[in-house]
């Protein structure tokens, strides 16, 4: 069920969210480095030009374009020792889904910290522009997304309840839109390894010859590349 919540509720969910993703691994972000700052409509500029006072390498984002914030849930924001993250206050998604939404920014925050040694893969490979930038830039999109799907709904239960059968319209849905022409793929092959990764085939067994079986019982992928993926 849709509801409208006030900016004290969204508050109270995300240091929920932040409390049951510390149970789950302890991550270091606390109420005192975390800067929460809440947007809605009408101020949303104003409100991302406060929060980038602490972040200030965000300020080179096209923010006032119109449009910009029309899509945005929420964003993470990272600068050293220092998080931040920028969330809509107009939001009516069920409450499983808004807790489910700040722990995939939690899980941002997280993961530019511990994903490689000291941190920031971004700032350190990404930043480059041609060819190979643009695909090492494409992979790590899909594979930030993924980890943070994965990492919320691993902190939301201690185990997995969706079949790769239930998942199967979705995942092969996802599978088509997936094309050179489409600004969406990074996103559709990003909630693919999510769909298949939480499913309780996958998640539940570490052999990987297992796990394929199962997917390739399920889902007729007519890429091999697809498997070396997964």
């Amino acid at each position: 069920m849709k509801k409208r919540y006030t900016q004290n509720e969204l508050r109270e969910y995300f240091y929920e969210s932040l409390d049951m993703f510390n149970n789950f691994i302890e991550s270091g972000i606390t109420r005192e480095n975390l800067k929460l700052i809440f947007f809605t409509k009408e101020n949303a500029i104003k409100r991302y030009e406060e929060m980038c006072r602490d972040f200030p390498r965000h300020i080179s984002e096209p923010y006032k374009t119109e449009g910009y914030f029309d899509d945005i849930a929420a964003s993470a924001f990272v600068n050293g020792d220092r998080y931040g993250v920028l969330a809509n206050a107009d939001i009516d998604f069920p409450l499983g889904e808004v807790l489910q939404m700040y722990l995939h920014e939690i899980a941002h925050l997280f993961c530019a910290k511990n994903e490689i040694p000291g941190g920031s893969f971004f700032d350190k490979y990404c930043m480059g522009s041609g060819e190979e930038d643009g695909m090492m830039n494409a992979g790590y999109a899909i594979w930030r997304e993924t980890v943070a799907d994965i990492m919320a709904d691993s902190a939301m239960s201690d185990y997995s309840t969706m079949s790769l059968a239930m998942a199967h319209e979705n995942i092969m849905g996802l599978y088509d839109e997936i094309s050179l022409k489409s600004a969406y793929s990074k996103r559709a092959m990003s909630l693919i390894i999510v769909y298949i990764m939480i499913s309780k085939e996958v998640a539940c067994t570490r052999d990987w010859n297992k796990a394929k079986s199962e997917i390739q019982n399920c889902c007729k992928f007519d890429d091999p590349m697809m498997l070396s993926i997964l």
